[in-house]
């Protein structure tokens, strides 16, 4: 009986306590929310949950753009505890994008506790807040992406795994229906590891054997080709899993998503993928490592990035440009050549292939527009089917160059681009302390009627000739900072080269000579937007094209 009151009493006791905790914990947080300098309008946050509960079932994108119709060009919001400031409007943007490293903001992000644990600890060039430690390792990443040997090259492997994949596509039949999404996703991903690895890793190839096998067009596959195919499956899903599951860290806090069930089993299963993804990656730069100290030293070692990682200012470097900064002189560690790795597959597998689909998408729904892209091709190629596209060739497709653009303006992949200030600054008249997160709202920027004509159409003369047309002489979207495709200022993306090359080389050599026709013209876009826009399903009809 005795026992029985002491442990009510402790029971009761515990419950006083935690009241208490509960009440100054939120009486804290509202002081600190009603007395935060600078108040904008903006949803009112809940303790612990601060306003992700209001985003519902809506996309990032979709609650921005509701946000800023409700809120106006410049409103905050708080997610895991972090106040962001969104901002609408070009003039509000204007010092973020200075190129100078002398720019107050040379960070995308702060690296929040849950990135941390995501493995996004701030390495690499992505996520990197260190300055010292970005621009080592950007020096690098430019090298590689930038140098026009490697635009010749990664148009040599364009044409190659293209002459690849029409193949199988011919192979499977015309009128077939395919899931563009994901053949795209073995293509660009294919195209970053011999770039970044220099090593083909045939994930198009296993893709198109496990369609045979599902379809039952091949009987059986030895188990050497079953585990290929088992395993370029499963590292494909991996990458597109990690990189969709980034914005889960971000937005939930640690007790949420631990404890909070749905949350916590998604937690569980997204650190779970991670330790695969990033095991695989370790496992490429072991391997590598060790082919290096068996090649002998009187031998050539091939030129990837990954091989300038490895021996980066050390005897066997294969870099030919030599830095005199001292703090760019050091080796690479495993854990430094990993994030960049990352960064490189991460980014060159996802954005890429997304925006193609996008592309093909708009085509489908504007025949005109396509009409006219098969005109400039003709015209560059002259009806030839067969040659490969070179770097002049390229250089020739303005039409194709406009639609790209165009796409990127009602479809952004990155419709949301971080900046943190690392000094004082005046933003909207209100002046800012250091490390503010501010977020630069591009999609309502390039949707805005005040910067753009008619920004509800698809058009791509927006972007074609517009000092030859009078129609687009006085378009008003050639306001500074209204337009963004890669980013800008110092954290601009390093693979926008890149990115252009397969997108514009893809576009000519499929529209050239075949059509991808949407499967159901009259379906929606099939994506989501969360981290980045991403195209959750493509399905299309792969015909010759008819004159």
């Amino acid at each position: 009986m005795i026992s029985k009151i002491i442990s009510s009493f402790r029971i009761s006791e515990i419950f006083s306590l935690l009241i208490v905790f509960i009440t100054i914990y939120v009486t804290q947080y509202y002081y600190r929310y009603f007395t935060r300098p600078n108040p904008l309008p903006g949803p009112f946050p809940l303790p612990i949950l601060g306003n992700i509960h209001q985003k519902g079932s809506l996309s990032r994108k979709d609650w921005y753009m509701s946000l800023h119709k409700k809120y106006g060009d410049m409103f905050e919001i708080n997610l895991t505890g972090l106040r962001i400031i969104v901002l609408c409007k070009p003039d509000l943007i204007e010092n973020m994008n200075v190129p100078s490293t002398k720019t107050k903001y040379p960070i995308s992000l702060q690296i929040s506790e849950g990135l941390r644990e995501y493995g996004l600890n701030g390495l690499g060039v992505v996520n990197n807040n260190d300055f010292k430690s970005w621009k080592y390792h950007r020096q690098f990443f430019s090298q590689a992406m930038m140098a026009p040997s490697f635009n010749y090259q990664a148009i040599e492997w364009t044409n190659e795994l293209w002459n690849e994949m029409e193949s199988y596509w011919n192979n499977l039949g015309e009128n077939q229906e395919l899931d563009l999404i994901k053949w795209m996703h073995r293509f660009t991903n294919e195209m970053i590891f011999r770039i970044s690895t220099g090593v083909k890793s045939d994930v198009v190839s296993s893709y198109y054997k496990g369609i045979l096998l599902k379809n039952n067009i091949i009987n059986s596959l030895n188990e050497d080709e079953k585990r290929k195919i088992e395993e370029s499956e499963n590292f494909i899903q991996s990458i597109e899993i990690f990189l969709k599951g980034a914005i889960h860290f971000f937005m939930f806090n640690k007790f949420i998503r631990h404890y909070v069930p749905f949350i916590r089993g998604k937690t569980i299963s997204l650190l779970k993928n991670k330790d695969y993804l990033f095991d695989k990656i370790y496992d490429i730069i072991e391997k590598r490592r060790i082919e290096i100290e068996n090649i002998p030293l009187d031998q050539p070692l091939r030129h990837d990035m990954l091989t300038t990682y490895i021996t980066a200012n050390t005897p066997r470097d294969i870099n030919n440009i030599k830095h005199v900064d001292v703090d760019l002189l050091r080796p690479m560690t495993d854990e430094e050549i990993f994030a960049n790795i990352l960064d490189a597959i991460g980014a060159g597998t996802d954005t890429t292939a997304n925006m193609f689909c996008f592309v093909v998408y708009y085509l489908g729904q504007y025949p005109e527009v396509k009409k006219r892209l098969r005109q400039e091709l003709d015209t560059v190629f002259e009806n030839d089917f067969t040659k490969p596209v070179t770097y002049k060739d390229l250089d020739q497709l303005h039409y194709c160059d406009a639609v790209i653009k165009e796409v990127t303006r009602v479809c952004p992949i990155a419709f949301s681009i971080g900046r943190v200030n690392v000094e004082k600054d005046k933003v909207g008249g209100f002046n800012w302390p250091e490390y503010t997160q501010f977020s630069l709202f591009y999609f309502a920027i390039m949707r805005n009627k005040d910067y753009w004509t008619d920004p509800e159409k698809f058009d791509p003369d927006r972007f074609y000739n517009i000092e030859d047309s009078n129609k687009y002489l006085l378009e008003k979207q050639h306001v500074k900072n209204t337009f963004s495709m890669f980013g800008g200022g110092i954290r601009i993306c390093p693979g926008r080269k890149l990115a252009m090359i397969e997108l514009k080389c893809l576009i000519a050599l499929v529209y050239r000579k075949y059509d991808l026709e949407l499967a159901d013209k009259k379906a929606p876009l099939n994506y989501s937007a969360d981290a980045i826009s991403s195209c959750n399903e493509l399905i299309v009809k792969f015909k010759s094209r008819n004159f």
